[in-house]
């Protein structure tokens, strides 16, 4: 089955989606307010704890203990919000399969949306990392004032960048993409 004809079998799958999406205002405003309120929930969540993060100098064992576990209470939010994104993501996408699937920047949007998700995934295992090893760091120290850089503290760091330019491009591509 060539591309043509999968997209045109998608396109008549969701037709009728796609019909009262568009003869609906009510409905389509409602999608996209509730896609955008997701993103900026989700992204301003995920944004200020990536710019806690960079801000943050690893200090103490104590110092690193309270960043991380509060970006774990972050993640909880941002799973959520982007589990509302997804869904309204397809919705929006049900509703014009045709233009969608040819378009470079709604690829592009996507492509970044992937490499936002496993950058997620990164981040949550270098907390993992940091905790697993501070909490093995406070077995063997009386004092858990000494200072604390680690590996995985990096890549904490490092993550926090890529997703703040990630959110920041998705955002940027979703205008684009509603532009044309």
């Amino acid at each position: 089955m060539d591309t043509t004809t999968l997209i045109d079998s998608v396109s008549a799958l969701v037709q009728p989606w796609a019909d009262l999406y568009s003869n609906n205002t009510t409905l389509s405003t409602g999608v996209i307010a509730v896609h955008i309120l997701a993103m900026f929930v989700g992204g301003g969540m995920a944004i200020s704890a990536d710019r806690a993060i960079l801000r943050a100098k690893p200090g103490t064992a104590d110092a690193v203990r309270a960043v991380v576990a509060d970006l774990s209470t972050t993640h909880s939010i941002v799973i959520a919000s982007l589990s509302v994104t997804v869904l309204t993501g397809l919705a929006l996408l049900a509703s014009d399969v045709g233009n969608f699937a040819v378009s470079r920047v709604f690829w592009l949007k996507m492509g970044s949306f992937a490499i936002l998700l496993t950058n997620g995934l990164r981040m949550q295992r270098g907390e993992k990392n940091v905790m697993t090893g501070l909490d093995a760091a406070s077995i063997h120290t009386i004092e858990m004032q000494v200072p604390f850089p680690t590996k995985a503290w990096g890549g904490i760091r490092t993550a926090a960048g890529i997703s703040l330019v990630m959110w920041l491009t998705i955002v940027l591509l979703g205008v684009v993409l509603t532009n044309g």
